[in-house]
């Protein structure tokens, strides 16, 4: 798998960030692929 992007973290800020890119990335129209990564329970 390849991203333009990769978060670690669901939290707030980490959801957050990715909108924002996707947001800016819609305005600017380009394409960006985000993936937001967040530890599983053990």
């Amino acid at each position: 798998m390849e991203f333009d992007v990769v978060i670690v973290g669901a939290g707030p800020s980490g959801l957050s960030a990715a909108i924002r890119l996707m947001q800016q990335a819609n305005e600017a129209s380009q394409e960006l692929t985000v993936c937001v990564v967040e530890k599983g329970s053990e």
